[in-house]
């Protein structure tokens, strides 16, 4: 059966505002990025142990650490500074071994909240590279962090994004294969993968499905030469279509919603209740129960 969650900072920084609302919107599976104004993996432990109870307290299960690790980081080595992302996509910054030192803190997070999955990126994309030096470069990179992940027993989602070297679920899917490893998983965006210039259904999908173990859902309408956010059911993505091949594939995972989309009127919470509405209609309207 499938799972519906939402990434937490999509409602609010503060958990405390944003987890009330979750709760009333009827998800039990938040994923946690950032929060008061950091992202998760420079919490301290105090802050996380508080982010915990507060999960506990509104009966709620983290279905990932959602850990920006490897994104804002060379595949290169490098001197140079990285510049900044985005003042609402907080990141974890530093070299390689700042981030394996992070991700070892991720997996001691792990068994706070109660979750054997953390998100991983692969590398800000900086300079152009063939499809196949990337994705033998990053394999080599990714190679001990998931043997840090075999040990530890948690599974690392591998997220397809237009900002590093693997746009597309396709070349999540290659490295993927490439590591054979059952701790190196999918975490598909079709979002992420519009954005990046591959039709997201069904070439993405074909390619990426076997190895889905998390998927993050937002819709996108065609601006100038990009993208913008929009409301569910207003962008470029059948979400329909996506839904009923999931199920037909027995994907047992969460759908986590990170819409990215504002209301007019009422800001980041009612632009993510509205989108919650609309997926709980699609889904309704495919005879799906999550």
């Amino acid at each position: 059966m499938l799972k519906l969650g939402i990434i937490t900072d999509q409602v609010s920084m503060d958990l405390e505002r944003a987890l009330p609302v979750i709760e009333d919107l009827g998800i039990h599976y938040v994923e946690i990025h950032s929060l008061w104004n950091k992202t998760i993996e420079n919490l301290s432990l105090a802050q996380v142990k508080q982010a915990q109870e507060i999960v506990r307290k509104y009966g709620l299960e983290v279905s990932n650490i959602s850990a920006t690790l490897f994104l804002m980081c060379h595949l290169k080595e490098s001197k140079t500074i990285i510049p900044h992302f985005s003042d609402h996509f907080i990141t974890k910054r530093g070299d390689y071994h700042q981030h394996l030192q992070a991700l070892e803190y991720c997996i001691q997070l792990c068994e706070i909240f109660a979750t054997d999955k953390i998100r991983i990126f692969g590398f800000r994309k900086e300079k152009p590279l063939d499809h196949e030096t990337a994705i033998n470069l990053i394999s080599e990179k990714l190679r001990y962090p998931v043997e840090l992940a075999e040990k530890a027993g948690v599974t690392l989602l591998l997220e397809n994004c237009p900002h590093t070297y693997l746009p597309a679920g396709w070349q999540t899917a290659k490295v993927i294969e490439q590591m054979n490893s059952e701790n190196l998983k999918a975490l598909w965006d079709p979002g992420n993968t519009l954005r990046g210039g591959t039709i997201p259904y069904p070439d993405d999908y074909e390619k990426a499905g076997q190895y889905l173990a998390h998927i993050h859902i937002k819709d996108l309408a065609r601006e100038n030469s990009g993208y913008r956010p929009v409301l569910l059911g207003e962008g470029e993505i059948d979400y329909r279509k996506i839904i009923r091949n999931l199920v037909n594939d027995n994907y047992e995972g969460v759908i986590s919603l990170e819409p990215e989309y504002e209301a007019k009127t009422g800001g980041q919470i009612k632009g993510s209740k509205q989108s919650v509405i609309k997926i709980r209609k699609i889904l309704d309207s495919l005879d799906i129960r999550v």
